[in-house]
């Protein structure tokens, strides 16, 4: 298995683990759910807006554009997170953890 092939099946991995974990963070979060209501509202605003067809695909245009980000950013951070707690444990335990190792396999820079 190519390095590029071993990178995305981490990520798949890392996507569904994250899925599990953050949504049940977010579940519990009151700012979240809070944002989450006030963007549903503004989503039924815009699309009460009397835009042409032309103005509406352009907006949902950016809106896909910003989801897919996010969603990238979202499991790029979670990443970079378990990267994080690795350094910390190869710290606190450094004859248990390679972190050179670990942060090669995670590692998105392409070949």
């Amino acid at each position: 298995m190519c390095d590029k092939e071993f990178k995305e099946l981490v990520k798949i991995a890392v996507e569904k683990l994250k899925d599990e974990s953050v949504l049940k963070l977010l579940q519990a979060d009151a700012s979240y759910q809070k944002d989450s209501k006030d963007e549903g509202y503004a989503e039924d605003a815009f699309n009460q807006l009397d835009l042409t067809e032309e103005q509406r695909e352009v907006c949902q245009h950016l809106i896909d554009c910003r989801d897919k980000q996010d969603f990238e950013y979202g499991t790029h951070a979670y990443i970079a997170g378990l990267m994080d707690a690795f350094h910390i444990m190869a710290v606190l335990f450094p004859e248990k953890w390679d972190t050179e190792r670990i942060r090669k396999a995670l590692s998105y820079k392409g070949r």
